[in-house]
């Protein structure tokens, strides 16, 4: 075991030690002399020079061969030539046989099959198989043109890693990087640092990261960001199909429309640029932002697109579905679904929604409100409309119709229009001894109610109504609510943190009235 343990030993030895020593050849020269060079034999040779060493071959016009040391320098015209894939050229190389080390110099160009590296200086290693260069450098690879100021390139597997100053161009779109690896078989290019993707749409950032030159996709981590026009993509992670013009977000994703004050955020979250549709889920959360207050959205799922208005005019359309409940200082709201027009301002809010402001209350089957400068101007409530404010203990306000439209002046309501089988329930006020002191419960076809600091100022008939007004101390609990009054304050959004948590509505409408 020893013995044969020794001999492989030996062997191996004598393999490396036969390579090592491998001599150049000269295959070719016009004239051979004889000189001494820097204190060592050499052989100049002149006109039509050709070496070769293993698989290499060396081609210049005239060249210092040392036998002793097993090298050569080789000037003016220098072709080295390493089977049919690499070929260097440049004015200057030293090759050492023994390190199957070059080092070519001036004007230098390498060809790896299709690739193209021109640079001033580079040294070859053939044993690691490793290209480097060190006084700047530009690849070329079909449309690909790589420039950095140094960078290695790996033979065997077609890398580069340029290294300062990078920059990667294509007719599309330029990549600036700290550094990128580059390979060109697979023209994939892997950023490491802070990177920019320009183009003329869009512009992409990422300090991690990786853009198939093929295909247009890129994966972007470590501050990913897509910007496109007057919208932005956030995201842990994003991808992005550039032959698609998509975006998609993973993780603690936003995308912001500028244009709109939008904001959308989700930990799932896509973004097509043309045209532009968003779509965010998992956690969302949309933020409308007005001047000195911003309105709060969550809902399982949000979709923003833009929607065409004659030839030109483009607008966007935001609908947020399930469970949805909207979070601002001023006013709350919950529903199943809503939509926001961004041409007209509108916001509908669709299968029984519920609005509060103050210490009022609207509930129907469908109501819209209406933004002029981004707050509150008017509003429609249809099918099943009720309004109810609160007074103090177990009295409220209440209104009961098919349909009321409401109207605002600066964020206070002033008026509201009651269609079909309108019922009223509302308390009269003694100012001076500060008290209620009755009752009014009235029934008419249709009405208009008038509203001052918050409280009914007025109400006008089209027709007679019928009455009846009851001191305080002759209501009793029947008398308290028309039919259909809920209060649903436990489900009420009263901070922003609250429109995470969905509560169930109690089920019967007497456990509604006393949450």
């Amino acid at each position: 075991m020893k013995f044969r343990f020794a001999l492989t030993l030996m062997l191996t030895f004598a393999t490396l030690l036969a390579v090592a020593q491998k001599k150049v050849e000269i295959l070719h020269a016009n004239t051979l002399e004889y000189s001494k060079k820097s204190g060592i034999d050499a052989k100049r040779l002149l006109g039509d020079v050709v070496f070769r060493h293993d698989e290499i071959y060396m081609f210049c016009d005239s060249a210092y061969f040392y036998d002793e040391i097993n090298s050569v320098q080789a000037y003016n015209n220098v072709r080295f030539k390493q089977g049919d894939t690499i070929l260097l050229i440049g004015k200057y190389v030293e090759y050492d046989g023994d390190l199957r080390m070059a080092k070519m110099r001036d004007s230098v160009i390498m060809q790896h099959n299709k690739s193209y590296l021109i640079t001033d200086s580079l040294d070859y290693d053939r044993d690691k198989n490793l290209i480097y260069y060190f006084e700047g450098g530009r690849m070329y690879d079909g449309d690909n043109r790589l420039r950095s100021q140094w960078g290695y390139y790996y033979t065997e597997t077609y890398d580069y890693y340029a290294v300062e100053g990078v920059v990667l161009k294509n007719p599309d779109y330029s990549i600036t990087s700290d550094t990128l690896r580059y390979n060109t078989e697979t023209e994939i290019a892997d950023f490491f640092g802070p990177t920019e993707i320009v183009s003329d749409s869009n512009y992409l950032y990422c300090e991690y990261g990786r853009y198939n030159t093929t295909t247009d996709e890129a994966n972007l981590t470590q501050n990913a960001r897509l910007q496109s026009g007057s919208n932005f993509l956030y995201g842990d992670s994003l991808y992005y199909d550039r032959k698609i013009r998509f975006g998609e977000g993973f993780r603690n994703v936003s995308i912001i429309d500028t244009a709109n004050n939008m904001i959308a955020s989700g930990n799932y979250g896509y973004f097509y640029e043309e045209p532009e549709k968003a779509f965010m889920t998992d956690s969302t959360l949309l933020t409308y932002i007005m001047d000195g207050d911003s309105l709060f959205i969550h809902a399982d799922t949000i979709f923003i697109t833009t929607e065409k208005q004659g030839d030109t005019l483009d607008f966007k359309l935001m609908r947020a579905f399930h469970k949805v409940l909207a979070f601002k200082s001023d006013g709350q709201a919950r529903c199943d679904s809503i939509a926001f027009h961004t041409n007209d301002s509108i916001a509908e809010l669709f299968y029984s929604p519920i609005m509060w402001s103050d210490n009022m209350q609207a509930t129907a089957e469908y109501i819209s409100v209406k933004f002029v400068n981004k707050e509150p101007d008017s509003f429609v409530m249809k099918n099943s409309s009720f309004l109810c404010q609160h007074i103090e203990d177990d009295y409220y306000n209440q209104i009961n119709c098919k349909n009321i439209n409401g109207y605002l002046k600066d964020k206070k309501l002033y008026r509201t229009d009651l269609y079909s089988d309108c019922q009223t329930i509302y308390y009269i006020e003694d100012e001076e001894e500060n008290e209620f002191v009755a009752q009014n419960k009235l029934l008419s076809s249709n009405m208009r109610v008038f509203y001052e600091d918050k409280t009914i100022k007025d109400i006008m008939f089209f027709e007679k109504p019928d009455g009846l007004a009851l001191p305080m101390d002759q209501i009793t609990a029947d008398k308290l609510y028309l039919k259909n009054f809920k209060w649903f304050d436990s489900v009420r959004p009263k901070e922003k943190n609250d429109i995470f948590v969905w509560k169930e509505i109690k089920s019967t409408p007497q456990e509604a009235k006393t949450e």
